[in-house]
Order: C-alpha cells, then sequence, then structure tokens
C-alpha cells in the first residue's frame, strides 16, 4: 500500500509481475540450442564424411571391372544416396525449416530399390551357375522378398504423392 494525499483514502499500488524466465535460464536455454546446433552439424560433417569415404573405396571397383566388383559399386553408389539423404533433416533443423518426412521416404524407396538390385544380381549369379535350372522352393523366398520390396516402394511413393498433394494444398 502506498499512502495517498492528505484527505483521501490510502491507494492501493497493483504490482503486475511477467513471468520472464530468470537471467541464469534464459542464458542456459541460449546455451543448450547452440550445443544442440553444434551437435547436429558434426553430425552433418560426419556423413558427408561416411560418403566420401565411401565413394573412395568404391574407385578401385571400377578400374577393375567385373560383375562382383559393378555390383559392390551400385550397392555403394546407392548407399551413398541414402547417407546423402539422412542429411538433409539436419540441414533443414539448421535452417530452422519445418520437418518433412520426404528425406526418409526417399531413404526407404532407394534402400528398397538397392536391395531389389542386389537380390537381382545375387539370384542371378547363382542361377547363371546353375545353368538356370533353379528349383521353386530355392526360387519363391527371392520372388517374396522382391514382392515385398516392391510393395514397399509403391508404398512409400504413394506416400511421397500424399504429402506433396497436401503440401501444394496448404501452399495455396
Amino acid at each position: 500500500m502506498v499512502a495517498g494525499s492528505p484527505g483521501k483514502g490510502p491507494k492501493h499500488t497493483v504490482v503486475q509481475h511477467k513471468h520472464q524466465p530468470m537471467p541464469n535460464v534464459k542464458f542456459l536455454r541460449q546455451l543448450l540450442i547452440a550445443v544442440d546446433d553444434i551437435m547436429h552439424f558434426l553430425v552433418a560433417v560426419i556423413l558427408l564424411v561416411c560418403a566420401g569415404l565411401i565413394l573412395v573405396q568404391t574407385i578401385p571397383s571400377l578400374l577393375h571391372p567385373d560383375k562382383h566388383s559393378l555390383l559392390r559399386v551400385l550397392n555403394d553408389v546407392l548407399l551413398v544416396l541414402i547417407v546423402m539423404e539422412l542429411m538433409w533433416p539436419i540441414v533443414r533443423f539448421l535452417k530452422r525449416e519445418a520437418f518433412s518426412l520426404n528425406p526418409f521416404l526417399y531413404i526407404g524407396i532407394i534402400s528398397s530399390v538397392r536391395r531389389i538390385l542386389l537380390i537381382e544380381a545375387e539370384h542371378s549369379m547363382v542361377a547363371g551357375g546353375l545353368a538356370g535350372n533353379v528349383a521353386w522352393s530355392n526360387l519363391w523366398p527371392v520372388l517374396a522378398e522382391l514382392g515385398a520390396n516392391v510393395l514397399i516402394i509403391v508404398l512409400l511413393a504413394m506416400a511421397l504423392r500424399l504429402l506433396s498433394n497436401n503440401n501444394a494444398s496448404v501452399a495455396t
């Protein structure tokens, strides 16, 4: 209470407290955000280094091509694409952009395509060694895995389409 003017009753002073974080809490929050950014940046750098090392290790297979080494090159190049797609969510985070599922859907599609190519290549090498005589009991698991990967690709492509339609409608 604050004493009022003579002859008038006492005045009440209302003090409004806005909830503001203490300076220490604000500093700690900024520190945590900075450390989080640094960690994300380091993860992105490590992903780049890994992708580069995979490509460097692929060069000898390109210099001496045969069926097995070309299969290894194809596998390694698709793995580099997967690693690079993993980096996009980190870049978006560091730029403070909205989270997107698209890179993960691309990773799933690339992984499934990679697996289909490897299964087909491995199976054709085995079948070639057997002069094309492959028993159904050996063939149906391969076909089932190929079918499952094709189904995954179709579902992920549909999800990408739905997300792009949703993003287009939100933008308009």
